[in-house]
């Protein structure tokens, strides 16, 4: 058995970056191998209206959403409205984004494998369908 201890006391909770999340969110580092990006490990909390850009991941994404409401779209538009226990996979490579609902936070454990590609910010009417508020 190997134990990796996680987040390190040095490592602050940052906000999510600029070009990369649309409103509020606040990422707590889990675990980061230490190899270039094959492993990362974040604990994320979305605010209401809180989301990501779109992106893929080289090897894939899972999602483990703890609390609150929110959703997980693919560029093909496949939705699902996200709580507390459920589990996404984004297989290697499909672009999607997640986050909070409207009037809702979300949070959520990201475990990202690879290299993630960043792309362009989720447009607000896209959003604002995925919750029927067009």
């Amino acid at each position: 058995m190997e134990y990796v201890r996680g987040r390190k006391d040095d490592q602050p909770s940052r906000a999510g970056d600029e070009g990369t999340f649309s409103g509020r969110a606040m990422l707590d580092p889990v675990l980061d191998d230490g190899a270039v990006a094959k492993v990362r490990v974040n604990s994320v909390i979305f605010e209401p209206g809180g989301r990501t850009y779109w992106h893929s991941h080289a090897d894939g994404q899972v999602l483990i959403v703890a609390s609150g409401r929110g959703m997980v779209e693919n560029r093909d538009g496949d939705r699902h409205g996200l709580q507390a226990g459920d589990m996404v996979w984004a297989p290697p490579g499909e672009e999607h984004w997640h986050g909070a609902a409207p009037h809702s936070f979300l949070a959520h454990t990201a475990v990202s494998l690879g290299f993630t590609q960043w792309a362009e910010e989720v447009p607000d009417e896209r959003y604002q369908a995925a919750f029927g508020e067009e």
